[in-house]
């Protein structure tokens, strides 16, 4: 009887299918910038080399989007770059290096922000990175914080059009893709970008697939402390987990105590093996399971000022040496 409950399991981990895209998100690429969100040229030209050495195809991010509103599954293989802010370096440094890998990418831009600026690339720069398979995307008017800087729903949405209407006017590129400034946002803003027939893309950690919101598509940050190509690797590598909801939506969080609760579509993997951990945190905290599917975790302490995470990860049954990946990310001002 146990032989056969082995093989039942084991035929069961083999078939068992899940798709995976990676989104990676920097910032400056230059060692004259602040650390924090920045990687040298050299750190990233090692990350586009890990990249083809492990046999990933860089994908305009579009490519993954048109997926998941189409409810289709991601190619394992697909990764796509991305750059909040519009900042020089992109053109000075990445830009040469995205030409010679081939690689397209997706460059998110405040219209205000626009050069000419030594900070910031202004529209004929914008042109020269569209020629090279650059995507222009929208990261609203001035960088504006759709959460705590008291828009109303009209002035956000203005905001928002503006900022598109801009960039095509500008480029001709119009591709209905969001940035949410500092990764923030809530349930009421996503329901307007629904509302707009937008994508927003967030900065919180995780794999995707088409189970995966389309409101706030999760993106690995690869600059300052995250440059690393061993622990990028690992990255490029991980799983999403199939959700079938997560609550609460918004990144403020209600508490200093936020409970944050998961529901999962399947799984394939063993629910001790979970383990989530918390920044500012050193040791791992496991989850609660109320079934079979469904999951919570809440910090023992209270979350300090910031931005903070819940980070969860969980080895893979039929994927040996893989493991899925989710985080949460609460903005506590």
């Amino acid at each position: 009887m146990q032989k056969v409950l082995f093989v039942l399991v084991l035929t069961a981990s083999l078939f068992f299918k899940v798709n995976a895209a990676t989104i990676l998100i920097y910032h400056h690429v230059s060692d004259k910038t602040p650390k924090s969100t920045s990687v040298s040229t050299e750190q990233f030209k090692e990350h586009l080399e890990l990249i083809n050495s492990l046999k990933l195809i860089v994908v305009p991010l579009t490519t993954i989007t048109d997926a998941i509103k189409a409810n289709t599954p991601v190619d394992n293989n697909w990764v796509a770059i991305t750059f909040d802010d519009g900042y020089h370096s992109v053109y000075d440094n990445a830009l040469p290096l995205l030409i010679q890998y081939k690689f397209p990418f997706t460059v998110f831009v405040n219209p205000k922000m626009v050069g000419p600026s030594k900070l910031y690339l202004d529209w004929d720069q914008l042109a020269e990175l569209a020629k090279h398979q650059g995507i222009i995307a929208n990261h609203t008017m001035a960088h504006e914080n759709l959460v705590q800087d008291g828009l109303t729903d009209e002035q956000m949405i203005d905001n928002i059009l503006l900022a598109d209407k801009i960039i095509t006017e500008k480029l001709n590129q119009s591709h209905k893709l969001l940035a949410y400034p500092y990764g923030e946002y809530d349930h009421k803003i996503k329901q307007d970008l629904k509302k707009l027939g937008y994508v927003g893309f967030a900065q919180h950690s995780g794999a995707v697939n088409e189970t995966s919101d389309i409101l706030a598509l999760s993106r690995f940050p690869a600059n300052g402390i995250y440059a690393n190509p061993k622990t990028l690797k690992a990255k490029l590598n991980s799983l999403p987990f199939n959700i079938k909801s997560i609550t609460p939506s918004d990144t403020k969080p209600e508490s200093l105590n936020p409970l944050l609760q998961v529901s999962l579509l399947n799984k394939d993997f063993y629910q001790s093996q979970l383990a989530c951990f918390i920044s500012g945190s050193g040791k791992p905290q496991k989850p609660e399971w109320t079934s079979k599917l469904d999951f919570n975790i809440a910090s023992n302490n209270e979350i300090p000022k910031g931005r903070v995470k819940y980070n969860c990860t969980a080895p893979s049954i039929s994927h040996s040496g893989r493991f899925y990946w989710m985080s949460k990310l609460w903005i506590n001002l």
